[in-house]
């Protein structure tokens, strides 16, 4: 009796906790099973080759975030992940072409653009997992996408000590863990779109016990 009330409280949480992403500005908010979390060495791989802009330029990207191992053991301790998404008006570049991606002006451009949707959704993501505590799962642990912005156009500031500077908010990228993204979104019923003309859709995660 006592194991089946906490099941019902557990699954009322996450339901109130997918409402809750919505009316604080998320497009979707789904509740997945674990097991639907795809993790993918190839994935982690693509943060090298070629090499993201992110790459050993900021702390919570890799090389300086967990292994895909790790990250693997870990997710065996959770039941449940709440995959998030906020969608842009901008448009990004055709990677389908090749057009401008070996521009470094033009990716600045990009970047510069998009910065202020990413810093949004960093602080999505962060709301999201304080509420998350609030209901109950003290554990939840949220993952954003892309590169961190939070110390602006300098980057990350505490790549000359070690020392993140924003330790509470800085929030690793999915794909920096070896997450699929696309597979992971994808078996949320949520489509992921690479290169858009008209819309992006950043894509977030969180784990829940």
């Amino acid at each position: 009796m006592v194991r089946m009330r906490v099941l019902i409280q557990v699954e009322t949480g996450m339901e109130k906790l997918t409402e809750i992403a919505v009316k604080i500005g998320a497009s979707s908010a789904k509740i997945i099973d674990v097991k639907d979390v795809v993790v993918d060495e190839r994935v982690r791989l693509k943060c090298a080759v070629p090499r993201c802009h992110g790459y050993g330029n900021c702390l919570v990207c890799p090389p300086h975030t967990m292994s895909v191992p790790e990250f693997r053991e870990i997710l065996k301790r959770y039941k449940k992940a709440l995959v998030v998404q906020i969608e842009s008006h901008l448009n990004s570049l055709d990677k389908s072409e090749n057009s401008g991606l070996s521009d470094p002006k033009l990716i600045k451009e990009q970047m510069d653009l998009h910065r202020p949707i990413r810093m949004k959704f960093n602080d999505l993501m962060n709301n999201i997992e304080k509420e998350a505590f609030k209901l109950g799962f003290p554990f939840a642990a949220a993952f954003g996408a892309g590169k961190c912005d939070l110390c602006g156009e300098a980057g990350c500031l505490g790549m000359a000590d070690g020392i993140c500077r924003h330790p509470f908010s800085a929030r690793p990228a999915m794909e920096g863990m070896g997450i699929d993204v696309t597979k992971t979104a994808l078996n949320a019923g949520l489509s992921v779109e690479l290169s858009s003309a008209t819309s992006v859709k950043y894509t977030g995660l969180m784990l829940l016990e």
